[in-house]
This record gives structure tokens, sequence and C-alpha cells, in this order.
């Protein structure tokens, strides 16, 4: 949506005024994402996993089809429940089977694969005036993912970690149901809340900026679709790039501290592209992603180390509770604001601002948790 929004308002008839509550809707369905992590920590990582990919890749597939704006949010507002979920999981997969060295290398990787599917989107974008279905092709592009569910049945493991949880475990049906989400609330609350508040503050600043940015370039900068999916593509290739050194500095000199750092520098970098014309644009638009993908390494990192193995996943999915309801509630202020103000990118600029705030909330409560064993971080209790 954020890549072709021009011309999926063109194609349903959207007007600019509901472009930010029908985003808050779609973002919405990361909310419902909790009863399927909640899954994952019961049935297991693997079942979960392989659920979740086969529903999202048919639920963005059937997006293309949308007749309507309304079926157009409903479908992406399904997708986005098992696109949550399958993020969530996948990064669970990391942090329990990678050594404890490399976890932060890791979720570097896992960055780098994201990137190459949104690689593969930029690539068509630039073509999208020759699809034969115009924007509705990047949500066909979904459909040859199915092709990895035979891979996937055949040699996906599930995680020793869970396995060896589920060997001690002797409790009831219905408390080993319950245990996981008491648990959020009863082992680590203070984790846990410093945790949420400082996702809820990134949400609520990050998520316009991150909506409307190809829109901005082309609207206000007269950038066409191919020489956007160009400076995209290379922003890409540079966020992807550093994930994994990122990822592993994160391992050599602590995720705590270098999440503080990153987190300072992203704020300042999307207030500056809003702002900028020219050549700083593009400087600005891959200092922006550069720095999210870090602290989006290093938060992902932290935020699954934090927390013992029983309850990972629910943790895991009640945070994208939280980042979604921040997403919803920064979509609602930038619609209020653009309202107020008359100036939607100065509304953009005056969420992203708020960011400032993570950071020293971030640094005087939480823990370090690199190069230190699971067990030791976050001992069951």
């Amino acid at each position: 949506m954020v890549l072709a929004l021009p011309q999926i308002q063109s194609g349903l008839s959207i007007e600019d005024a509901a472009v930010s509550d029908v985003a808050a809707v779609i973002r919405f369905g990361s909310l419902l994402a909790v009863p399927a992590v909640l899954v994952a920590d019961r049935v297991g990582r693997r079942p979960a996993l392989i659920f979740v990919v086969v529903a999202n890749v048919v639920l963005t597939a059937a997006t293309g089809a949308a007749p309507s704006m309304e079926a157009f949010a409903t479908l992406q507002f399904l997708a986005r429940i098992f696109h949550t979920a399958t993020g969530i999981v996948a990064a669970v997969y990391i942090t329990e089977e990678f050594p404890t060295d490399h976890r932060g290398w890791g979720f570097g990787a896992l960055a780098i694969l994201a990137g190459v599917g949104a690689g593969l989107a930029l690539f068509m974008f630039g073509m999208i005036e020759q699809l034969p279905f115009g924007w509705r092709t990047l949500y066909f592009l979904a459909l040859p993912a199915l092709a990895l569910l035979p891979l996937l049945l055949r040699r996906l493991p599930e995680t020793q970690r869970f396995l060896s949880a589920q060997t001690q475990s002797h409790r009831s049906y219905l408390s080993s149901h319950l245990r996981p989400i008491l648990s959020v609330a009863t082992a680590y609350p203070g984790r846990f809340a410093a945790l949420a508040v400082v996702i809820l503050v990134v949400a609520i600043s990050n998520v316009a900026a991150g909506l409307y940015g190809p829109t901005y370039l082309q609207s206000e900068h007269d950038y066409s679709p191919a020489r956007l999916s160009t400076i995209l593509l290379l922003t890409g290739i540079v966020g992807a790039a550093s994930a994994l050194y990122l990822g592993s500095l994160s391992d050599r000199f602590g995720r705590r501290r270098l999440a503080v750092l990153l987190l300072v520098a992203s704020p300042c970098a999307m207030v500056g592209f809003y702002e900028a014309s020219g050549t700083l644009l593009p400087v600005l638009l891959v200092t922006f992603a550069l720095v999210g993908t870090g602290a989006d390494v290093s938060l992902a990192a932290m935020g699954k180390e934090l927390f013992p193995t029983s309850y990972r996943s629910t943790v895991s999915g009640f945070v994208a509770m939280v980042a979604a309801t921040g997403g919803v509630i920064g979509l609602w202020t930038h619609g209020r604001l653009f309202d107020l103000i008359g100036d939607q990118w100065t509304a953009v600029s005056a969420l992203a601002a708020l960011g400032l705030l993570a950071p020293f909330i971030l640094a005087f409560t939480l823990p370090e948790t690199n190069r230190r064993a699971l067990e030791e971080i976050s001992p069951e209790r």
C-alpha cells in the first residue's frame, strides 16, 4: 500500500482525507495477531509459522482482486493479522535457535530477507504503468511464495527450547493455555511495561512518516514511479546491507546502547526528510532507512531476549498489539493535525519529533541483553 498509494487511491476512488483512516483500519489487524501467536506457545513454533505464512500469502494475493475501498481495507486488515504473526514467530525461531553471540546477526539476516521481498516489489513498482493489472499485480506477486510450502513441511524443525519446555511442563490443560497470558503480567511486569511504552512511542511517531514517504516524493517533488522505484531500491539495498552489520554491532557493543543511539537519530532523519528538498532528499531517505533498520533489529532482539521461552511468543504478540495501537493512534492523530494545521507534511514532522522520547525511556528502564544466555537474562518464574 505504501508504494502504490497514489495509484490505489485513484483505482479505488479513495479521497486524501480518508487515507489515514483506511490505513488505521488495516493497522488494527495486528491487534488480532495475538491469538495466532498464543498458539505458537501452546502447540509449537513450527505449525504456527506454517499456518500464518499460508494465510498471509492467500489474503495478500486476494487483495489484488478487491473491487472497492471497503473490500481492500477488509482483506488487508485480515492479511495484516497473519503478516504480523509471521514476523513474530520467525523472530522467535531466531531467538531460540541461534547461538548467544550471534542472535543480533540472525535478526539482521531476517531483515535482509525481508528486504529482498521489498526489493522485488520496488522493481515491479518501477514498471507499474506497464503491468497488466497495474497496482493489483503487486499483490498477486504473493502467490509464488506458496511454492515454498512443501519445503517448510519437509525441512522446518521445531525449536529445541520449545520441545524442552513442553517436556518439563505437567500443568493442566486449562492452566497450560492461561499461563502464558498470566505470565506477561506477573513474571516480568516492569520489563513488559517499559518495552510497551517504548514501542508505543516509536509506533505513534513513525507510522505517518513511513506511510506517506513515497506519496510525498511523487506529489511534492514530481518523482515518477520509475525514479521513485530506483531511489527506494537503492535505499533498500543500503538498509539490507547494513542489517547484518548493525545486528553484529549490537552483538558486540550492546543492543540497548545501539538502540538508544539510533532512536535519537531516527526522528531527526524523518523530520529532515519531510522538510528538505533537492539532493538532500535521497540522502536523508537513506539515513532514515539505515537508522530505522538498525533500531528495528536491536528492539526486535531485545523484545525476544527479555522474556522466557514459555511465553516468549505471547509477549511478542502483545508487543505487536501495542505497536498496532500506536500505529492507529499515530494515523488518527496525523489526520487531526492535518485538519488543524492544513499541511499533512508538517503534521508528519510534528509526530516524528515525538519519537525523541523513546531513547530516554529505553536507556533508563531496560537491561542490556547481548552476550548473555537466554536463561540468564530471563529465567522462568
